[in-house]
Formats: C-alpha cells, sequence, structure tokens
C-alpha cells in the first residue's frame, strides 16, 4: 500500500460546504509542480494542483512516506503487512492496549 494514496486531508468546498478529500499524492505532486516551474494562473479553480501546496508541507510529506515504508519493509520481513486499521477493528485495538 503506497501511504501517499491512503491517506489525505478533508477539506469542506468553499462552494457547497461539502467535504472533499485531496490525497497526500497530489499534495506531494503539486510541490513537485511548483519546483519546477508551477503553472501561470492567478485563481484556484485554474489549476486546483498548484494551490494543493498549501495543505501540507512537503517534507512532513516525505517524511510519513519514508516512515511509512521502513515499517512495511519490517512487518514483510517478520512475515507481516503494514495495514491502516479502521473504525471497529482500531477500536478494539486501542481497549485492548488499555486493558494490558
Amino acid at each position: 500500500m503506497d501511504i501517499l494514496d491512503a491517506v489525505g486531508i478533508r477539506l469542506p468546498c468553499r462552494g457547497c460546504g461539502e467535504p472533499y478529500e485531496v490525497p497526500l499524492r497530489d499534495i506531494h505532486l503539486s510541490h513537485d509542480l511548483i519546483r519546477h516551474g508551477g503553472c501561470p494562473v492567478a485563481e484556484e479553480t485554474e489549476c486546483p494542483p498548484l494551490f494543493q501546496q498549501f495543505l501540507a508541507d512537503d517534507p512532513d510529506i516525505v517524511a510519513l512516506q519514508q516512515a511509512w515504508q521502513k515499517l512495511q519493509e519490517r512487518a514483510q520481513k517478520d512475515g507481516g503487512e503494514l495495514v491502516i486499521m479502521s473504525g471497529l477493528a482500531a477500536k478494539s485495538a486501542e481497549d485492548r492496549s488499555k486493558a494490558a
């Protein structure tokens, strides 16, 4: 699993207020776009990727990606798989750790 595709930032739409999600991969690519000259636009609606760079700092995204990769390699070495636990599974694991 690529962590940058699995994790993102949820934001309210400025137009309608409904939430939408921006994957960290898109934000990372937005930073790449800027490093390579960017887009000559002034409005967010003209080039959303250009404005996604403001959602998170690229060094933090890269650090998360590297940490995930390191943990994933270790899990695989031990015969396991690094996963994102959601909902009840995460709550159950939290309850077990509190009981220990």
